[in-house]
């Protein structure tokens, strides 16, 4: 927060735009000077005094004023009374006042209070001008515009920083909601387990592959169930029937391309969907997947697991829903368990590989 100015593009163009909405012109130094040397170098203490005395009073403000803080403040705001107009149109002058907003939103103090508070300021400050005041060709009359033109543009200043720390705020506060609306997302349609897709998620990823098919022919699933899981929890623990779970998920997921989905179904069963793909290039990947469980040996606490897997695959056909190829999967694969395990069998077809 060093420079200000810069990362609000103030520059000399932009300050030079703003003084001259302001009518505030270089004549105006003198009155400045005028305005520290007669009476605000002379009453900043007492002004400050009955400042914060004024937001004391109100639980609006005293409930954001640590007790504690408040000499350090006082110090702080007789600083800023006793260089109030002091060299406005420099840099060093926009960009202390460009620090006050983004103060304010940290702190708490919001625009309305900032606003009433100010007004108080501006005041006080007014209140200690001589009735009658003439000094060096400046009247009192020439004070009180300037305080008015300095006042806002102070205000300004503040109100553009304190809105773009708002801004900000918001704009962390969406960006925390996006993440977390993300990690949901994925909770729900990653199985923590495996990291597989859920049931639910490739109901999606079906119904969205069907949707969108020209030749419905082209898509196939495939319903894969673990053989004799039960036995293998039973005899090695559950510990090790998730690690088995595990690694066969991986070998599911090396298996198809990135367009296919692969799902956890149910406790040891997966689903598979597999876009723009024939049946036969289905029984690849089916004896493919196949081929690589039988292989796999799972390692778990000294011992060696051998997993055999059975698969049922159904094809698309022009009228299929997805509960259609789902009983047909369903039925491929306890047609695959009757006949031995460790095999594969297509809904409505004799081919069986094992």
């Amino acid at each position: 927060m060093d420079d200000l100015c810069k990362i609000y593009a103030m520059d000399i163009g932009r300050r030079a735009s703003l003084l001259n909405l302001l009518e505030l012109k270089t004549s105006d130094h003198q009155i400045s000077k005028i305005l520290q040397e007669y009476v605000l170098n002379k009453s900043a203490g007492k002004i400050v005094e009955h400042f914060y005395a004024y937001l004391l009073q109100y639980d609006e403000f005293s409930s954001i004023l640590d007790p504690k803080l408040i000499p350090a403040l006082k110090v702080t705001q007789t600083d800023y009374v006793r260089s109030f107009g002091v060299a406005f149109d420099t840099s060093q002058y926009f960009n202390h006042r460009l620090r006050v907003g983004y103060v304010h939103k940290k702190v708490g103090l919001t625009l309305g209070l900032y606003q009433c508070a100010y007004r108080e300021l501006q005041q006080l400050m007014l209140n200690e001008i001589p009735e009658n005041f003439s000094k060096e060709g400046v009247c009192c009359r020439d004070l009180y515009r300037f305080i008015h033109k300095i006042t806002a543009l102070d205000m300004t200043l503040a109100i553009e920083t304190y809105h773009d720390a708002l801004v900000m705020d918001i704009q962390n506060e969406l960006d925390n909601v996006y993440v977390e609306k993300a990690r949901l997302r994925e909770q729900v349609r990653t199985d923590s387990l495996t990291g597989l897709y859920t049931r639910d998620y490739g109901y999606a990823v079906l119904k969205e592959c069907l949707g969108r098919l020209e030749d419905k022919k082209d898509t196939c699933l495939i319903l894969a169930d673990i053989d004799h899981f039960k036995v293998i929890n039973d005899t090695y623990g559950h510990l090790a029937g998730d690690e088995v779970l595990r690694q066969i998920a991986a070998i599911l997921n090396s298996a198809v391309r990135d367009l296919d989905a692969v799902c956890r179904y149910g406790g040891e069963e997966f689903l598979i969907v597999l876009c723009r793909s024939e049946a036969d290039i289905a029984l690849r990947v089916a004896e493919r997947i196949r081929q690589s469980v039988s292989d796999n040996i799972v390692q778990y606490n000294g011992e060696s697991i051998h997993i055999t897997i059975s698969q049922g695959i159904a094809v698309v056909e022009s009228e299929s829903d997805i509960m259609q190829l789902l009983n047909k999967a369903d039925m491929a694969l306890y047609q695959a368990k009757q006949q031995g395990r460790d095999c594969i069998v297509m809904s409505g077809a004799n081919d069986t590989r094992n």
